[in-house]
């Protein structure tokens, strides 16, 4: 997983949280349908980041749990949703996604922009998949966001962005063969610079609903953010993927 930096998390939370409120109410409205929404039983989000879909969540009358390797990304999620865990709604836990064990069971489990995308080995993404079975409460869903191989490609293109005095530069390279993408981040927020290296990696989906099958999901749809009722015919073609699985 990556660590992220204090200076990065500050300009991943203002520049980079537009997917996840797009994506916010879209998971809301499929979580709101499925019987477990009516447990009372605690959200899980693998890779929460800076507490951005939690926020959506908590104000929606749910309790959470967010878990992410980062100490700055969980800083600024509890101070995002701080009346929340003064409440006891919401918790931000120093955790790694590729295997935990906190207890509990959980009506839902979510994981979005890419994170498991960072978990770059068969055995990594295995480990996570049967921890996350391992808590999930009867009937409840697995709801992860994917990116492709295709997507990964186009991942990687060199970038250079300003916004309000802040910038970053972006260079990236693509193994066809091991569907390993990384891309090196250099940039300035506050006067401060930072630098970061991002390792995602992809596989076939048929490998993904292979592991998925073998860690105990028997079943296994790819859907587009948009529409998470109908699974696509032909996923690999998408630049990313949400994987449901049950």
């Amino acid at each position: 997983m990556n660590l992220y930096g204090e200076s990065f998390a500050k300009f991943y939370d203002r520049h980079f949280g537009i997917y996840t409120e797009k994506a916010a109410p879209l998971l809301l409205r499929y979580f709101s349908s499925q019987p477990t929404a009516f447990s009372r039983l605690p959200i899980l989000d693998l890779g929460c980041g800076t507490g951005r879909l939690a926020f959506h969540f908590l104000e929606a009358g749910y309790t959470y749990v967010g878990l992410d390797l980062s100490p700055y990304m969980l800083m600024l999620a509890e101070n995002r949703c701080w009346r929340y865990v003064a409440g006891h709604k919401g918790r931000f836990l120093l955790e790694d996604i590729a295997h935990f064990q906190i207890g509990g069971d959980f009506s839902m489990v979510f994981s979005t922009y890419n994170a498991l995308n960072h978990l770059d080995s068969e055995e990594k993404l295995r480990s996570c998949f049967r921890s996350v079975r391992g808590c999930l409460t009867k009937g409840a869903r697995f709801v992860f966001d994917f990116h492709t191989l295709t997507g990964l490609r186009e991942w990687v293109y060199p970038e250079s962005a300003q916004w309000e005095g802040e910038e970053v530069e972006a260079q990236g390279e693509f193994d066809c063969v091991r569907g390993l993408a990384v891309m090196q981040l250099k940039g300035e927020v506050e006067g401060r610079p930072f630098a970061e290296k991002i390792v995602n990696r992809s596989y076939p989906l048929t490998d993904l609903s292979l592991w998925l099958a073998r860690e105990g999901f028997h079943e296994v749809y790819f859907h587009r953010m948009d529409d998470l009722q109908s699974p696509l015919e032909n996923p690999e073609k998408e630049n990313r993927v949400v994987v449901v699985a049950g």
